[in-house]
């Protein structure tokens, strides 16, 4: 069976779902925290809780003398209608004596309740979710568990990792953990009186070891309490050694390696990038009219046949026939990515720009691992890209040292390829595409990472049909040019490597387009640019980094026209500069009518709808994604596919956004600052 093996030191979720992963066999054995060691099991049974407002304080009597651990959360809402499932480390270190008894008094104090009573609820919750017939379960994602409940034949509850599941069981619906934690307090909620007529707040001891769960049901919320990770499994950082590893991507890689395989590609896109810097430093965005922007028209849009007849020419990209679904944050695209890679029989094909090293990366890569021993695993990353991935996942997430280089980590002990694109002139592979068996694709904006996975807003597309062939071709070119033979390799993938048409035939298909940002040809730039000049109805776009000035001069002429034009920006945005330049275009996008959105927290989607043609992918809205970098859309006008993408990303994240009314506040120095963005 397989198991995940990340170093996660997770303790409160492990213990949460302890008893439901023993009935399925698929635990894996945790070394005890050193924290935990501490505590005497004996003290466990005189262990006093108290609580006031976000902060938890427990007193622990070791050696005669009361040692205390404290937790502090903060809600994401104030809403009390709301369900809630929060997380929290427990502190054993020394805090001042006035903040300790600020919380440890009689009126504060909290009802303890044994393991016992935790299995029976988890028991009653998970038997009245999962459905009653045999071969069929519900999936649980809860932090990093991605758990199965399903009935066996006999009507019997088993557990499975999602990876595991059992061949021909139906998941019949997904639970998040704020559905969890609606479940458990209304189960509560409706016999509380056999945990004490009048109170709202428990904590359940979860098992043997003194790990717990606070549950409060007039605040709607459930908390999970965890420990530090050990201080000597934490990674001990080595002054200049980043700085050397990035002499080595940025220069000796690809610059002398990229000289002796891939001589053309370091000329040509050196010219490349050199004729295009510059030239958006200052680039003017035309000042406002004294007149407000006309009304929003309401005709028809752009005749979309007549402008897919257009684009075979302007872009020399060809459609393919496929099928399209989408996959909206790390919610709905994980677990689906899993289950393919789970169903594989040949081959797992993986391209991203970013192969993250934090604990969720490393579960996803000893996945792959173990699939390597039976199918054919290849994965592809940027350097560049690799070289700055963190490691680190949520703060409230203890975890071990990262491993030092995730490319080493996927190759030792297993079957998996792995091969990086070096990135002369910075000119990096910024690609997201994932294929499984020649058959299915998966791309977007995600990358294999934490934030991917649990924090970040984001868009990937599943794809079958012949368009995954296409796809296929382009990743076997990308893969020989990441090779030894470099230019070489690629060339000979591109004369040589010939897709079959028949392959991946499909009935009731629609017309893709695959459209890319590389060297010498800006597709996806010069389709959008025309899209925008033929809008006549509404633009709808979503976009991480947006500064460029020729994007924004459309979009106002557009605006002028009388179409609808609606920005979605990240509120939070993950790099500073960039979040600088968007609030610079913001505020010049609402100047001249553009309406702007503020979207909570970090967008990551790269998407735009133009009168119902629809284009989405990796590419964001600035000079490298758009002129310099590797970049893959899919771009579609097909009614329906078109209305889903509308109804399920632009419609949603709308209502969920803040509407810009008024210009954001900035400083003197931040166009100085945007300008300067638009060279990256």
């Amino acid at each position: 069976m397989r198991v995940y093996t990340t170093a996660l030191n997770w303790v409160a979720v492990t213990a949460g779902l302890l008893l439901l992963l023993g009935l399925a066999g698929c635990t894996t054995s945790m070394s005890r925290n050193r924290y935990l060691a501490a505590i005497a099991p004996d003290s466990i049974t005189n262990l006093t809780a108290y609580r006031s407002g976000n902060t938890l304080e427990l007193g622990y009597p070791l050696g005669g003398r009361a040692t205390f651990a404290h937790a502090t959360w903060t809600l994401s809402s104030a809403k009390t209608n709301e369900y809630q499932c929060q997380f929290a480390i427990l502190d054993l270190e020394k805090q001042t004596r006035a903040a300790r008894l600020a919380v440890v008094n009689p009126g504060h104090r909290l009802l303890l309740r044994d393991a016992r009573q935790w299995r029976q609820m988890l028991q009653t919750i998970f038997a009245g979710l999962v459905p009653e017939q045999a071969g069929h379960g519900v999936l649980f994602l809860v932090q990093t568990m991605e758990i199965i409940v399903y009935r066996d034949a006999g009507g019997g509850l088993k557990v499975a990792r999602l990876e595991n599941k059992p061949g021909g069981m139906v998941i019949d619906r997904t639970y998040n953990e704020a559905d969890f934690s609606r479940e458990a307090i209304k189960l509560l909620e409706s016999g509380v009186s056999a945990l004490d007529q009048g109170q709202s707040q428990f904590l359940f001891r979860t098992g043997d070891d003194p790990t717990f769960v606070l549950v409060d049901l007039r605040e709607r919320f459930i908390l999970f309490l965890s420990y530090p990770a050990d201080p000597d499994s934490q990674p001990v950082a080595i002054p200049g050694t980043f700085t050397l590893r990035a002499l080595n991507e940025l220069l000796l890689k690809s610059f002398v390696i990229t000289a002796v395989k891939s001589p053309f590609s370091l000329v040509s896109r050196g010219l490349w990038h050199i004729g295009n810097s510059g030239m958006t430093l200052w680039d003017a965005v035309p000042s406002a009219t004294a007149d407000p922007p006309p009304p929003v028209q309401a005709g028809p849009g752009m005749d979309l046949a007549a402008w897919e007849k257009e684009l075979d020419g302007l872009v020399s990209a060809r459609r393919h026939q496929g099928r399209v679904q989408y996959f909206i944050d790390g919610n709905q695209f994980f677990p689906a990515f899993l289950q393919s890679i789970e169903n594989a029989r040949q081959s797992i094909d993986v391209m991203v720009y970013i192969f993250d090293r934090d604990p969720y990366a490393v579960s996803i890569a000893e996945v792959l691992k173990d699939r390597s021993r039976e199918v054919a695993v290849k994965v592809l990353m940027d350097d560049v890209g690799s070289l700055f991935a963190t490691g680190e996942a949520h703060a409230a997430v203890p975890q071990d040292a990262p491993p030092s280089d995730i490319a080493s980590y996927l190759t030792a002990g297993s079957r998996v390829r792995v091969r990086v694109t070096t990135d002369p002139w910075l000119a990096t592979d910024h690609r997201k595409c994932i294929i499984i068996d020649h058959r299915q694709a998966y791309l977007g904006g995600m990358n294999i990472g934490w934030a991917y996975r649990y924090e970040w807003h984001d868009l990937m597309v599943g794809l079958t049909g012949p368009i995954v062939g296409k796809l296929d071709k382009d990743y076997r070119k990308a893969w020989a040019f990441a090779g030894p033979a470099g230019d070489f390799g690629y060339a000979w993938a591109a004369l040589f490597d010939r897709t079959n048409p028949k392959k991946n035939v499909i009935t009731g298909g629609i017309d893709i387009r695959p459209l890319r940002t590389a060297t010498g040809n800006a597709q996806i730039y010069r389709a959008q640019l025309a899209a925008i000049r033929r809008a006549r109805s509404y633009i709808y776009i979503e976009s991480a980094y947006f500064n460029d000035a020729s994007i924004l001069r459309e979009l106002i002429r557009a605006r002028q026209r009388g179409v609808d034009v609606r920005v979605i920006l990240p509120a939070a945005n993950d790099v500073g500069i960039m979040h600088t330049s968007n609030q610079v275009m913001a505020n010049e996008m609402l100047r001249h009518g553009i309406r702007v959105y503020l979207y909570p927290g970090m967008t990551h989607v790269k998407a735009a709808v133009y009168d119902g043609w629809a284009c989405l992918g990796s590419a964001n809205l600035e000079k490298m994604s758009l002129r310099i970098s590797q970049e893959l859309d899919i771009a579609f006008s097909d009614p329906a596919t078109v209305a889903e993408l509308n109804r399920q990303l632009f419609t949603a994240d709308f209502q969920r956004s803040r509407e810009l009314t008024e210009p954001l506040t900035l400083n003197w120095l931040d166009p100085v600052i945007k300008a300067f963005a638009n060279e990256l």
